[in-house]
């Protein structure tokens, strides 16, 4: 039969066939426990002076993949997205499972963060919103994720000759970036947020710290939205301020006098009454540089 239905059908059973021969069972599982770590290093050009420097250019590229298609890790990554695809969950959260610790033993941060999100997603999908048995492990799998992004950022940044730690980036790190992503969209998603917002929001405010300004900004006031949602008014304003100064930082004027705006009417009574001269300053500051002279 031609299609693509039989054509994923086909995938499938025999991935789960080279993948069941390699990674399932008594012995392979004993055999893991010697698994030597996939090297991190890729080759310089030095190595291949003997090549015409294009060439030896494509041998260092192909090298520089630490997983290429035909290695197990590869394999089994394939047939856990390719049943993630087909909606079967369950089949693949048990493959992703299968291939998460190798991730870990090689120290491959980002492999190993994607591989989280990826069961963080099956198992939402999973989850009875009735009784939350996957509750807690969707929460951990987020925070590993996080953690595992955040560590593979700081190695980009390590690589990084210009980079100045005592100062925010002007370009983020590629798994800092996908770390963004991925808690804009653990912070859209209804069915994880659910009586969670204290700890969505921890989570994005954390985050915030790796990023652009503009980045952080957005972050920022996502978390300020789930403090108010938790009925932390006071951490809602704070963090409204920082993101206001972030946006400011980020050249947003707009968005910067939004978000002052939105934080000062949260500090009012006496005892308030040095935040909200510093709100105030901030404010009569941002109008002042949009040329809004005599509403400053």
């Amino acid at each position: 039969a031609t299609g693509l239905i039989p054509a994923i059908e086909r995938r499938i059973a025999h991935l789960n066939s080279t993948v069941s021969n390699a990674k399932k069972g008594v012995k392979n599982v004993i055999k893991s426990f010697w698994r030597q770590s996939k090297p991190k290093d890729s080759p310089s050009t030095s190595e291949y002076d003997g090549l015409a420097q294009t060439q030896a250019a494509e041998v260092v590229a192909s090298s520089s993949v630490r997983y290429k298609y035909d290695t197990i890790e590869s394999q089994t990554r394939l047939l856990a997205d390719t049943l993630f695809l087909m909606r079967d969950y369950d089949a693949a959260l048990g493959v992703y499972r299968l291939v998460k610790d190798d991730y870990k033993h090689d120290k491959a941060h980002l492999h190993h963060a994607s591989t989280q999100e990826m069961m963080a997603l099956c198992m939402n999908q999973l989850n009875d919103p009735n009784d939350d048995s996957y509750g807690y492990d969707i929460q951990h799998s987020i925070e590993t994720a996080l953690y595992s992004y955040s560590r593979a950022g700081d190695e980009e940044k390590e690589g990084d000759a210009s980079n100045n730690r005592s100062v925010r980036p002007t370009r983020a790190p590629y798994a800092t970036r996908l770390a963004t992503r991925f808690c804009l969209s653990v912070s859209s998603s209804r069915s994880i947020c659910n009586e969670k917002h204290m700890e969505i929001a921890d989570l994005l405010a954390s985050a915030s710290s790796h990023e652009t300004p503009l980045g952080a900004a957005v972050l920022l006031e996502q978390s300020s939205s789930h403090y108010y949602q938790a009925n932390m008014t006071r951490k809602y304003a704070f963090h409204m301020l920082m993101a206001g100064h972030m946006f400011r930082s980020a050249n947003q004027p707009l968005h910067a006098f939004r978000c002052f705006a939105a934080s000062l009417n949260v500090y009012h009574g006496e005892r308030w009454n040095e935040l909200r001269g510093h709100l105030r300053s901030a404010l009569a500051a941002q109008l002042f540089g949009m040329d809004r002279f005599a509403l400053s």
